[in-house]
């Protein structure tokens, strides 16, 4: 990182932060699973997951993200939908915000994190995030909305 070259920083800094995130790091049983409706994308993620040294702790299945949210007990759900730009239309990639919105609606228990470049997204999804972040993936403008164990039906509508 540039900041570790920073010279009016003591060095040993970096020692200490390191040995801090270490400490922390989860050591208990992952159960991480990835899902996508194209078995090509799966087979893709997998081999990433294998070049990232991580593949032994995530499980790739193609699915269905609206019928596996509505099926399992997921504690955290993070999703990138289709943004319409590239895979779908854009009428399309709405009515998909609204089906995971409805999706979510008995997961207030859950986690939520979607990666969406559309704006309207929270009227869409039927609630409003949490926290927002805006950011971009590759080129495109997005925002990652955060619903932080405390989704409910209505909670936070815009």
């Amino acid at each position: 990182f540039a900041a570790q070259k920073w010279p009016w920083l003591d060095g040993n800094i970096w020692k200490y932060a390191k040995a801090e995130a270490e400490s922390k790091e989860f050591s208990g049983k992952y159960d991480i699973r990835g899902g996508d409706i194209d078995p090509k994308s799966i087979a893709i993620a997998s081999e990433n997951a294998k070049r990232a040294g991580v593949s032994k702790h995530i499980r790739f299945e193609t699915a269905d993200a609206l019928k596996r949210i509505r099926e399992t007990d997921i504690d955290v759900i993070v999703t990138n939908p289709p943004y319409g730009e590239r895979m779908l239309e854009k009428e399309r990639a709405r009515e998909l915000c609204r089906a995971i919105g409805e999706a979510c609606r008995d997961k207030s228990d859950s986690d939520i994190y979607i990666l969406s470049c559309e704006p309207d997204f929270e009227r869409l999804f039927g609630a409003g995030a949490t926290k927002r972040r805006k950011l971009y993936n590759g080129m495109i403008k997005c925002a990652l909305y955060m619903y932080l164990r405390r989704f409910e039906k209505g909670a936070g509508a815009p």
